[in-house]
């Protein structure tokens, strides 16, 4: 790793370190207060995170340089988040997460190679033109390009135009090094089917349907869910780097993060039998569901 590579994965670094605190206690002092010190302290420590989120979009998207600037957009996501967060109804993190991707995406949307939209509303345009185009075959004929440009209300030629930008993001992807230890880079085109519009458009539908349901539920209703279906309440994800177990090249290994049998989840919030855990969790998923219908 070079020393600007280096520098990069540490911008938010203070030393000395500040006081080591639990995250959502930086935003509760950065809320009562209005003093920066508490978010930039969080930083510190999140930085982490933020530099692992920032490498995996990095890698799905195949922007080998972009790394600062996909971080940088996750941190815009976070002081997005804070404008409008009100510590009373969730913790931060979970509830920040959807901000950070939005950043994160809009980013990509805008400095990918091979195809930039210029716009959210092009873009959305760009998922729902090419939902259709697929779903009438996917060939590029005159007659398909017809049938799309009557469901959009567009002409032929524009309709044409959207269809070939959205077949470039489908099929154009360079193809280089993901890890900083990698000298070499690959110079051939290979499809990416990660990001077929259409694909993105009811992922991102349904990401923001569930967060916003969770976003919804109690406390204690989302710390049991998640321990019920076994992902982190904070970041979603459903792994965890075990750091009493590394592997040949010293870094903790991934494993999956278990579900907890509804016992354990009673004795962890002070609930007097299983019973009691299990009826919070099913209404928890009753209210989710009833959402994303």
């Amino acid at each position: 790793m070079s020393h600007i590579e280096k520098k990069e994965f540490e911008i938010y670094r203070i030393s000395p370190p500040p006081p080591k605190w639990d995250f959502q206690e930086y935003m509760r002092q950065y809320v009562q207060t209005g003093d920066d010190k508490y978010f930039y302290w969080f930083l510190h420590y999140y930085e982490p995170t933020l530099n692992e989120k920032a490498k995996s979009f990095r890698n799905k998207y195949s922007m080998e340089e972009h790394f600062a600037d996909i971080k940088q957009s996750l941190v815009t996501g976070l002081c997005k988040a804070l404008i409008n967060y009100d510590i009373s109804i969730a913790p931060f993190l979970p509830y920040a997460q959807r901000y950070m991707e939005r950043e994160a995406h809009n980013y990509i949307r805008t400095m990918r190679t091979g195809y930039s939209v210029q716009s959210e509303f092009e873009y959305a345009r760009l998922r729902k033109v090419m939902d259709i185009f697929n779903h009438s075959g996917g060939e590029f004929t005159e007659e398909t390009i017809s049938q799309v440009a009557t469901q959009i209300g567009e002409s032929d030629e524009k309709t044409k135009s959207i269809i070939e930008g959205g077949i470039l993001t489908e099929n154009y992807t360079d193809v280089q090094s993901n890890d900083e230890d990698d000298t070499g880079t690959t110079d051939f085109l290979l499809p990416d089917s990660s990001l077929n519009p259409e694909n993105i458009y009811f992922k991102q539908k349904l990401y923001d349907k569930l967060y916003e349901a969770y976003d919804g539920l109690e406390y204690t209703e989302k710390m049991m869910l998640a321990q019920h279906l076994g992902f982190c309440p904070e970041c979603f994800s459903t792994r965890y780097a075990d750091k009493t177990d590394l592997d040949e090249n010293g870094k903790p290994k991934e494993k999956p993060i278990k579900p907890l049998p509804y016992t354990d989840i009673a004795t962890d919030h002070g609930f007097s039998d299983a019973n009691t855990a299990k009826r919070v969790c099913e209404r928890a998923m009753s209210i989710i569901k009833a959402v994303i219908k």
